[in-house]
């Protein structure tokens, strides 16, 4: 069975890729599957020119990200992805892809998802905006797995309200947080002092990082674990 499902859509290549990961913050070690989505510009700069730099890829996550404030394309570039590690991972992926990889979803891209999905937790949104997967293909993905966890940013837009079923909205403050409530989302709340009315991350600095991500799966949206807003002191 293939460790990697790839598919092609508008402007996006979209990757669930089933391996390890050495952040212990996220898994205990445990095989997971984690999503990516990726411009069609970053996969064509990364297949096909060397020595660009690292702003000049992450500068060119406007359909992947969105209107994200911490995209480098329509905002100020803070993500946590944009970090020299995570950047070499995200090539070396991108120059795995062939062209013709880069195909539309179909009924056999399905069930290789949901094959590889299955009994494992998901991390939804490694990199990219998550709620750019159609809802009916997260809905088949949370029904087999094990847990699951995915943020987007996209909360407050019309068409990503089915997505609060499955993601957290990712917000910055308790307004933000009383908003997307009434949106029918939880947050994830980046916090600049820890003053919001939520529960401490249990994999964060702050709580003495008393779990991992893959066995806590509290970032779950409406339908998973919990049914406080969570937070983290922003880092």
């Amino acid at each position: 069975m293939s460790n990697k499902v790839i598919w092609f859509d508008g402007s996006n290549v979209f990757v669930a890729r089933k391996g390890k990961t050495t952040n212990n913050k996220i898994s205990d070690g445990t095989a997971l599957v984690q999503t990516y989505t990726f411009s069609y510009e970053q996969w064509h700069l990364a297949t096909t020119s060397k020595g660009f730099g690292i702003k000049a890829f992450f500068a060119l996550d406007k359909s992947n990200c969105l209107d994200c404030p911490f995209s480098l394309g329509n905002g100020n570039g803070g993500c946590y992805t944009h970090k020299f590690q995570q950047y070499t991972g995200f090539l070396a992926l991108l120059r795995s892809i062939k062209s013709e990889d880069l195909s539309p979803f179909n009924d056999l891209k399905f069930k290789q998802l949901l094959k590889m999905s299955t009994g494992c937790y998901v991390r939804f949104g490694t990199y990219g905006e998550p709620s750019l997967i159609a809802p009916n293909v997260i809905a088949a993905i949370v029904a087999v797995a094990k847990s699951w966890t995915g943020y987007t940013h996209q909360w407050q837009k019309p068409w990503a309200k089915e997505h609060g079923k499955y993601f957290m909205a990712s917000v910055h403050n308790q307004a933000e947080a009383n908003e997307a409530q009434d949106k029918a989302y939880r947050s994830f709340i980046a916090s600049q002092d820890n003053s919001e009315n939520a529960v401490s991350c249990p994999a964060s600095k702050e709580a003495g990082y008393k779990s991992n991500c893959a066995k806590c799966a509290l970032c779950s949206g409406t339908l998973g674990k919990g049914t406080k807003d969570i937070k983290i002191l922003e880092h």
